[in-house]
């Protein structure tokens, strides 16, 4: 309770009671409630118990990935004679870095930057006052500003360089970045093989290829079928070092896979990919219109799918929904649809808002390689971005499935989901058995984030919650009578 100071009839001050209604009480409550109905194939399988829900086939695995013995082997020797302590401790450098990368700033970014900079030294010397100043001073303060204006400019521009690989840096990048790359592109292409079992491609190209690990996923899932394994990079360090892995160390020994091609460069042909990747690649393109000419040129040569990783942050997604955007919407000719992780070609409803920084990603736990008795923990996790595409449309009816965009919240007798939906929209959803039924509520319970509900939304339909209560009316009515 508080008091209104208040004059009456004769002048004297009056202290009147005064309740504070919050602004809660003068709105109508909503909650959101929204159907979600199990897809039919799927709760049939559920009713019957041929599946169980643990494993509906929304489920993306595997959740924890290990690097093979015989890869984690070979990365051990081809550290050779260099100190063991120097390359883990550059390797931790090299990875931090690579994690905290930007793209490069585009000319439109520099020019923005820089006016508002110029804005903010000028308002130091305000015109009234420039006016009185002699000229020897004039000039003087305008040295000054420009001097000002472009440091501050070189504090807030990113100084993008591409990073340059000889042999010692391949080999840290090789301890550095191997487990966990090696992590996402199994789950990434896995995902691949799980929903399309009809899909068998004859070849594979990889840009950017570095050390290889598309290439060790890809020839794992689809070694039957894969004939050639074309991989570039324009560091020749690294595709030596590429090669000398799949030898596992030794270079007199034979490759076990066939038909493996490194270049510096795209074939200017026109050759045709049933597996593009272009993988941990665009941060290292000098600008917008190189990224596009790239991916353009990618494109033109997949004949099945194209799949794009990069690290997991607000840039790393960025990027990502970029390529994606230029490519499903590059005309008739080549026309193609997003077959993951987002179950619509519309923009990403991350990025449709510039106040939420929240990037599109996902997360991977996997066992980091371990070179010394003092390694670090056995178990790590990293975030990625990607994007797979296909060429033409999509025959999957399982296409619409929502996806779960970040960590399920399991509570008692409800879990909620954070959903990616088909309409390009973010949807939470709290699942009951009571609301959505056991078999929706059992699934949502045990999927996990990236995983995909096997189910089709409603239109969410917000209701008033119950009229106002009676207690909130007597406040309401006690505050009119009491202030008139």
């Amino acid at each position: 309770m508080a008091s209104l100071i208040k004059l009456d009839t004769t002048a004297n001050i009056k202290l009147v009671p005064r309740l504070f209604v919050t602004s809660t009480h003068l709105l109508q409550r909503y909650t959101c409630k929204i159907s979600a109905s199990v897809a039919p194939e799927v709760l049939s399988d559920l009713e019957q118990a041929v599946i169980k829900p643990r494993k509906h086939p929304g489920i993306i695995r595997p959740n924890h990935i290990e690097l093979p013995q015989k890869l984690s082997n070979t990365l051990k020797r081809i550290v050779g004679d260099h100190p063991l302590r120097k390359v883990l401790r550059d390797s931790v450098l090299l990875n931090s870095y690579i994690k905290s990368r930007h793209p490069p700033p585009t000319a439109l970014e520099i020019e923005n930057k820089k006016r508002l900079i110029v804005e903010e030294v000028n308002s130091e010397m305000p015109l009234e006052r420039l006016a009185t100043l002699s000229a020897e001073e004039a000039a003087r303060w305008q040295r000054k500003r420009e001097v000002k204006i472009n440091k501050r400019l070189d504090q807030r521009t990113y100084a993008w360089k591409r990073i340059e690989y000889g042999a010692y840096e391949a080999i840290v990048y090789a301890i550095a970045r191997a487990a966990q790359e090696y992590a996402v592109m199994k789950r990434v292409l896995s995902e691949i093989q799980m929903r399309d079992d009809k899909f068998t491609p004859r070849s594979y190209i990889d840009f950017g290829s570095g050390i290889g690990t598309g290439m060790w996923v890809a020839s794992e899932l689809w070694r039957d079928s894969i004939f050639e394994y074309y991989n570039v990079d324009r560091s020749r360090e690294m595709n030596e070092l590429s090669e000398l892995i799949l030898q596992q160390g030794q270079e007199n020994k034979q490759i076990g896979l066939r038909n493996v091609f490194y270049r510096q460069f795209l074939p200017a042909i026109d050759t045709k990919y049933d597996l593009v990747v272009i993988s941990h690649t665009l941060f290292e393109l000098a600008d917008k219109q190189q990224r596009e000419e790239i991916l353009l040129n990618l494109w033109r040569k997949c004949d099945g799918y194209m799949v794009i990783v990069e690290e997991g942050t607000r840039r790393g997604s960025e990027l990502v929904n970029e390529a994606r955007r230029l490519l499903i919407t590059n005309g008739d000719e080549h026309v193609g649809e997003t077959f993951a992780p987002c179950p619509h070609d519309l923009r990403c409803p991350r990025l449709s808002s510039l106040a939420d920084r929240t990037p599109c990603n996902f997360e991977i736990s996997y066992s980091p390689l371990r070179l010394s008795s003092d390694s670090a923990a056995d178990r790590k996790t990293s975030v990625y971005s990607y994007a797979i595409l296909k060429k033409g449309t999509i025959d999957d009816s399982s296409r619409q499935w929502p996806r779960i965009v970040r960590p399920t919240l399991v509570r008692s007798k409800h879990s909620i989901c954070r959903l990616c939906t088909d309409g390009g929209k973010l949807q939470e959803v709290i699942f009951t058995a009571s609301k959505h039924g056991k078999a929706a509520y059992s699934c949502a319970r045990v999927s996990r984030w990236g995983d995909r509900l096997p189910i089709s939304l409603g239109t969410p339909q917000p209701k008033p919650s119950n009229s106002i209560t009676k207690s909130q009316q007597e406040l309401q009515s006690a505050k009119s009578t009491e202030l008139t």
